[in-house]
């Protein structure tokens, strides 16, 4: 059965632009991670400075191994862009 992680991102004032360009060279690289079936940005319209990254998985296993794999210098740079701490969540159906 798989499983989707729902992430939260909240750009700081005036870095949504810069946020929602860094996400979208990062959607690719996460969809061809061993174990993720889909990823896709939103942008909400109502507050153009959130973001929510969906992501299904195979497992919650497979999720937590290929974060592992994800640059540290690739989080700071998503770090700097943004207004608080990213939340995330896993869900099923």
């Amino acid at each position: 059965m798989s499983v989707t992680r729902i992430n939260d991102f909240r750009a700081k004032e005036g870095k949504a632009d810069a946020l929602r360009t860094l996400l979208r060279q990062v959607i690719p690289s996460i969809a061809l991670l061993k174990g993720c079936l889909s990823c896709k940005l939103l942008q909400s319209q109502d507050t153009p400075s959130r973001f929510i990254v969906l992501e299904v998985w195979d497992s919650v296993d497979s999720h937590k191994a290929a974060v592992k794999d994800i640059p540290p210098e690739m989080f700071m740079t998503v770090m700097e862009l943004l207004e608080g701490r990213a939340s995330g969540e896993y869900f099923h159906e």
